[in-house]
């Protein structure tokens, strides 16, 4: 994989600020260049981009808060119930789930990956 740049950039970044999307991309290309798969590179690189901002004198955690409520950022919704587990083996499921996340299949298993098969660990995780 090549890493991203100027605009061109994984595509569950698109909504997010400017300011986080670009730190995002910066800690996402860091971690390809480590070797890290590429969907736990994306996840990994948004939720640090996340965490680098909170505490940020700047008056970006404010504008990183206000996105959060915003439906049209990576932020999981009410997609189904929190109940349940996803099947990253099944393709067809693994495609639903990515899609109702609007993250791609290679974040939702990277999720997966990281915090459990659950519905709820892995919107617990995605809303970080």
């Amino acid at each position: 994989m090549m890493p991203w740049y100027n605009g061109d950039y994984p595509p569950s970044y698109k909504n997010q600020p400017v300011f986080l999307r670009e730190k995002a991309v910066e800690i996402a290309n860091a971690l390809l260049a480590e070797g890290l798969e590429e969907g736990l590179a994306i996840a990994t690189g948004l939720k640090r981009a996340r965490q680098f901002f909170e505490d940020d004198p700047s008056g970006k955690d404010d504008a990183l808060h206000e996105a959060e409520g915003d439906r049209e950022t990576l932020e999981p919704g009410d997609f189904g119930p929190d109940e349940g587990t996803i099947n990253t083996g099944n393709e067809s499921e693994l495609t639903y789930r990515a899609e109702r996340f609007r993250i791609s299949t290679d974040e939702l298993k990277a999720a997966a990956l990281m915090r459990g098969n659950k519905l709820s660990e892995i919107k617990k995780y995605l809303k970080t």
